[in-house]
């Protein structure tokens, strides 16, 4: 068999040299305008080492803009061309600054007018804040709260982004860089009533740091004197700080400027009733209750009121004896007490008629409702009443 030869024929393996790139200002300047960008950063990149060039300001400018369209780039080939572009881009804006000794660097629209490095910077951190608010929208709020944040590397001083990542971290529960956030809005100039009611309520309420929401209520009240929610806001904090007295003198002042203010009376019946000042409490629940007869806080919180006599005389008994004195003064007590629960019976029973909204609530007012059914000897009332308790989940027996 003839033997087949086979010749391989090896194409000599011919090395390409890259062409070295020859650095020049205005070229890279003109591929950034091309949105070219990887040429442009390789340009920018050499012309960087270039002796000469590395002098210029003008390059690092440019290095500058390059860099920035490189973060903001929707291109995804570009975005892998740099790692933590805006960084760059920032160092690079503030070299030419240094560099330039106070020269305005600029360059020209398509009508041939200036541009200046600020009118840019501007535009980049427009850019964020337009990207951060479609994040939003989409809820996105880490997207956003992202965005806003390269607004403020650009713009530090800026009130809007550092308002609006406020905003977002508000949303997305994180209260304490959304306080941190208001606050430098503040700082910066920001003069939004909002930005005060946002931080009151996240100290007021999930930050559990009441003292100093009340500090920020009373210098937003010397900024926004016609603001008519903060009294009230003032007024809830000091309630809930235990200030009664303060909180006292506010609700009066409140009450006299919204008269019809059903929950300010409520209020001033509730720091009445810790200043154990129970007669002047019935009047401020029975007035709320004149303002909206369906107000069942009000009506609750009476109904309460009017119990609290009977509980007294109910452990004065717990606490007698079994001598025959002690047997005789049980017996006056018990007239007492049965007066008391009639009293106190009828407000208990209307608030049962009621709308409530809590089931803790509701048990408590029927288990009240039954406890003086008994003892009253209305057994048939009790029974009825211990049925609903029933079907809450609730067996007394």
């Amino acid at each position: 068999m003839k033997k087949v030869i086979v010749v391989l024929l090896l194409a000599p393996m011919i090395a390409f040299a890259q062409k070295p790139i020859k650095p020049n200002l205005n070229k890279a300047l003109k591929l950034w305008q091309d949105n070219k960008l990887d040429e442009a950063k390789a340009m920018i990149d050499v012309a960087e080492t270039d002796p000469k060039l590395s002098l210029d300001g003008k390059t690092f400018y440019y290095k500058g803009l390059i860099y920035a369209a490189l973060d903001t780039t929707s291109n995804d080939n570009f975005k892998k061309l740099a790692e933590n572009p805006l960084t760059t881009a920032m160092a690079a804006f503030d070299k030419a600054e240094s560099m330039g000794k106070g020269k305005g660097y600029f360059i020209s629209d398509q009508m041939g007018l200036p541009i200046l490095k600020e009118q840019q910077l501007q535009v980049l951190a427009g850019t964020y804040l337009n990207k951060g608010a479609a994040a939003y929208q989409e809820d996105d709020f880490d997207g956003a709260i992202t965005y806003f944040r390269k607004s403020q590397t650009v713009n530090p001083k800026d009130t809007t982004a550092y308002f609006y990542s406020g905003y977002a971290n508000f949303q997305k529960e994180d209260y304490k860089a959304a306080v941190e956030d208001l606050k430098k809005y503040q700082e910066n100039g920001g003069k939004s009533q909002d930005s005060y009611l946002l931080i009151i309520n996240a100290l007021n309420g999930p930050l559990e740091q009441k003292e100093e929401a009340l500090k920020i209520v009373t210098d937003a009240k010397a900024k926004f004197p016609k603001n008519s929610d903060l009294p009230k806001v003032e007024i809830g904090i000091l309630i809930d700080l235990n200030k009664v007295d303060e909180a006292k003198g506010g609700l009066e002042q409140a009450i006299a400027k919204e008269p019809t203010n059903k929950i300010l009376h409520f209020y001033l019946g509730y720091v009445n009733s810790k200043l154990e000042k129970w007669e002047e409490s019935k009047v401020n629940y029975l007035e709320a209750l004149k303002i909206d007869k369906d107000y069942f806080e009000a009506q609750y919180y009476l109904a309460q009121i009017y119990l609290i006599d009977a509980e007294k005389v109910k452990r004065e008994m717990n606490n007698l004896g079994i001598s025959k004195e002690d047997q005789k003064k049980k017996l006056e007590l018990d007239k007492t007490l049965v007066d008391k629960y009639k009293i106190a019976l009828p407000y208990w029973e209307k608030a049962n008629t009621m709308k409530i909204d809590d089931n803790n609530t509701r048990i408590e007012v029927l288990d009240k409702l039954s406890m003086m059914y008994y003892y009253l000897g209305e057994d048939a009332k009790a029974a009825a009443i211990e049925k609903k308790l029933k079907e809450l989940g609730v067996d007394n027996n």
